[in-house]
C-alpha cells in the first residue's frame, strides 16, 4: 500500500523541498545576525577595554616618564636626551598597548564562522537531495 507521500507528484515534493530550504535560509540568516551581534558585542568591549586602560594609563605614564627622565638627568645625562629617551620608551609602551587593541579589532574576529560553516552544510545537503 502506498502512503500519501509516495504519491505525490514531483512538482509538489520539489516546492516543498523549496519550502523547507528557504525556511532553513531564514533560520541560518536569524543565526547570523545572532553570531555577529555577539561579535559586535566583543568589539564594543574591547573598546571600552582600550578606553578604560587610557584612562588610567595616560596620567600614570606622565608621572613615570617624568621620572624616568629625572633619574636619566640625575645619572648625568642632558636634559635633552634625557627627555628624548624617555619620550621614545613612551612611543614604544603605546605601539604596544595600540597593536594589542587593534589586534582585538581585526575583521576576523567579527566573521561570524560557525554560520558561514553550518551555510555551507545546508547547501552542500540541499544539493545531494535536489
Amino acid at each position: 500500500m502506498m502512503s500519501s507521500n509516495e504519491s505525490r507528484p514531483v512538482s509538489e515534493l520539489f516546492a516543498d523541498a523549496l519550502s523547507q530550504f528557504s525556511k532553513l535560509m531564514r533560520n541560518e540568516l536569524q543565526l547570523a545576525r545572532a553570531e555577529i551581534a555577539i561579535r559586535v558585542g566583543d568589539g564594543v568591549t574591547a573598546i571600552a577595554w582600550l578606553a578604560g586602560a587610557a584612562i588610567f594609563l595616560i596620567p600614570t605614564l606622565v608621572l613615570l616618564l617624568m621620572s624616568f627622565a629625572t633619574w636619566l638627568v640625575e645619572l648625568g645625562v642632558r636634559a635633552s636626551v634625557a627627555y628624548l629617551v624617555t619620550g621614545v620608551v613612551g612611543l614604544l609602551g603605546v605601539t604596544v598597548l595600540g597593536g594589542i587593541g587593534l589586534n582585538r579589532l581585526k575583521s576576523n574576529s567579527l566573521i561570524p564562522k560557525r554560520t558561514l560553516d553550518q551555510l555551507q552544510q545546508d547547501a552542500a545537503a540541499a544539493r545531494e537531495h535536489i
